[in-house]
């Protein structure tokens, strides 16, 4: 699997939510252009969805607010949306990725078996996201931390 070398600077270093966000992503995508296997596209999905939730955690704990629910827990990716929206940061995807997050949780939990057609759908909706939040709400470029070979197939 292609890495690309997370890029870090002196002025502002990548957080480990983020720089995890990023990890997981770029495994999500290598899976899901690696082939079209039931295997695959629920690696895909799991791992892309799991990206997410860390960028929205990193948006929360840039904000100020506490990722903790308790010493022991974090807090969901429902409450990362209900953290976001009361500070006024919009996500019009949202919709999208809670159908994300349910096939997510239908692959964990309930052993479904993404067709290809359906995970195309997921990631296409999932990287319009990402790639705007990144770069609107993280002050970040995506291609700084995802190999180009992935983004120019996936980004068009």
């Amino acid at each position: 699997m292609p890495s690309k070398q997370i890029k870090t600077s002196a002025i502002s270093p990548l957080s480990p939510l983020l720089r995890s966000a990023f990890e997981v992503l770029e495994h999500g995508l290598w899976h899901f252009l690696r082939s079209s296997t039931t295997t695959d596209m629920k690696f895909a999905l799991l791992h892309v969805d799991q990206a997410i939730e860390l960028l929205l955690k990193d948006r929360v704990r840039a904000s100020g607010k506490s990722i903790y629910k308790n010493p022991k827990e974090t807090i969901s990716i429902w409450g990362a949306y209900d953290i976001l929206e009361s500070k006024n940061i919009s996500i019009p995807e949202k919709p999208d990725l809670e159908l994300l997050h349910e096939e997510r949780n239908n692959i964990q939990h309930k052993y479904a078996n993404p067709s290809a057609e359906d995970a195309a759908f997921h990631i296409d909706r999932a990287m319009r996201f990402i790639d705007r939040f990144v770069r609107d709400e993280l002050g970040r470029d995506l291609a700084e931390f995802i190999p180009s070979e992935f983004l120019d197939k996936i980004l068009v």
